[in-house]
């Protein structure tokens, strides 16, 4: 299984591909919007976590994106201000919604949520 990683935060993307990789999931990251969109262009990804707020494109604005040109890619929008709009947003698109900050365990079970099966943890 492979995890496309958009946060413009690096120290959070590291430490959610250390999570990630710890439970046997391939996990890739960028800090740049736009170059995750490009990214999930030229390659496979079962699941993209993005950051809701990043300099120069919405998490949102990437989530729409996916689910147009791939719609097979599940998608986990991660915020610290998940407001209720937000909440209503990603139920209204049947993507999933983490408050950051969460656990190990809680961004492990989203995942497996997202993908209707269990990833085979530690």
């Amino acid at each position: 299984m492979r995890v496309l990683i958009i946060d413009d935060d690096e120290i959070f993307c590291r430490l959610l591909v250390e999570i990630l990789e710890g439970s046997g999931v391939q996990a890739i990251w960028t800090t740049d919007g736009l170059a995750g969109y490009e990214m999930l262009t030229h390659g496979e990804y079962d699941v993209s976590i993005i950051d809701v707020r990043m300099p120069l494109i919405l998490g949102t604005e990437i989530a729409e994106a996916i689910r147009e040109d791939h719609p097979g890619t599940k998608i986990i929008l991660a915020s610290a201000f998940a407001a209720e709009t937000l909440r209503d947003y990603a139920t209204h698109k049947v993507i999933f919604l983490m408050s950051k900050l969460f656990t190990a365990n809680r961004l492990l079970d989203t995942v497996e949520l997202a993908l209707g099966e269990s990833i085979g943890r530690n």
